[in-house]
């Protein structure tokens, strides 16, 4: 099998990572007045719209002075993109509940819910639930499976192999979560993403997996205090 070298490397996904720490707080700063009159869902929006057109940017960066082509991200066409990425995004949901209550039970430690988790408990009204459909079942999938199954994965694929490489992507896609809790689901999760992504090669499966996953949690955090109440 040919070897395939992506026209970047671990410095670059370091570099890349660092790039939209900076343009995401640079730009927090510039407008910290104004952002301090948004409701949680708005400055939400704000926060993910920046991560995901950074990299964007940074992706634009690679196709025109990396000589990078969109196949070399993954953007192209697959076998059974829909049906992988919508029967994919629900096993995948399901896995990484069932191991998160695993988890629950095996540590003394109450967990402590994501802070989008959170705003989604506290919308006030439908209107804003769709907004956040959106950012946690478009938005923020777009940028994540970008930036670790488009640009991390490849890296750690020929760094070290198919399924260290696999493995490597979901702990990193765990970490920079920053939830000890959920460490092990997420990697999991994470994992799971990079193998949608080898079972259709394209990265339309993993960002639509990621999705219904996302949009599922949303649902449930969202409608069943409505029904237990």
């Amino acid at each position: 099998m040919k070897r395939y070298f992506p026209p970047w490397g671990i410095i670059d996904i370091v570099i890349v990572l660092g790039t939209i720490f900076l343009i995401t707080n640079f730009f927090s700063w510039l407008m910290g007045g104004f952002i301090t009159t948004l409701v949680p869902v708005q400055r939400l929006l704000l926060s993910t719209m920046l991560q995901t057109g950074s990299i964007v940017l940074v992706i634009v960066y690679f196709i025109i002075f990396r000589k990078a082509k969109l196949s070399d991200i993954g953007i192209k066409k697959g076998k059974s993109i829909l049906k992988v990425g919508i029967l994919g995004g629900g096993f995948l949901f399901g896995t990484v509940l069932g191991v998160g209550i695993i988890m629950e039970l095996l540590l003394p430690i109450t967990p402590k819910l994501q802070p989008f988790a959170q705003i989604v408990l506290e919308t006030e009204n439908f209107r804003e639930f769709l907004l956040l459909l959106f950012i946690g079942s478009v938005l923020a999938p777009l940028g994540e499976e970008l930036y670790f199954r488009g640009l991390v994965y490849p890296v750690f694929k020929n760094r070290w192999g198919l399924k260290k490489g696999m493995l490597f992507t979901g702990v990193f896609f765990a970490l920079l979560h920053f939830d000890v809790i959920r460490f092990v689901p997420l990697a999991i999760g994470g994992a799971g993403l990079a193998y949608l992504y080898e079972k259709t090669g394209s990265i339309l499966t993993p960002m639509l997996a990621h999705g219904i996953w996302n949009g599922i949690m949303m649902f449930l955090l969202y409608f069943i205090p409505w029904i237990t109440h």
